[in-house]
């Protein structure tokens, strides 16, 4: 989704997501997967939530791989004060559903 704030490698640190007040989702993200296509239509379609940013992970060089210890793109993160306080993790072949999708609308309207 090109309309969401993007985080790499050479951004994320002077993003300082950890000094961020309040809460956002990252959305650990890669061009070449399938299943994040498919994700992304479908939060579109089903998203409540306003304060997005895309971990973008398209380079399997990327850091951030190793720095949140990923193994599934797409993967979820709330964040909030700079702290993470929930995470959806990919399933292989499958990424996130829209059951996840929903998780995190309710997490946010909980708040």
């Amino acid at each position: 989704m090109k309309d969401l704030p993007r985080l790499t490698d050479e951004n994320f640190d002077e993003l300082r997501l950890v000094d961020h007040v309040g809460q956002s989702i990252i959305i650990f993200s890669a061009d070449w997967c399938p299943y994040c296509i498919s994700f992304f239509n479908n939060w579109k379609e089903y998203s409540r939530v306003h304060s997005v940013m895309i971990a973008d992970l398209t380079s399997v060089d990327s850091r951030l791989w190793d720095d949140f210890e990923l193994k599934v793109v797409p993967s979820m993160a709330i964040f909030e004060d700079g702290t993470m306080q929930k995470r959806w993790d990919g399933v292989l072949e499958r990424g996130l559903t829209i059951d996840q999708i929903e998780d995190v609308n309710s997490y946010f309207s909980k708040s």
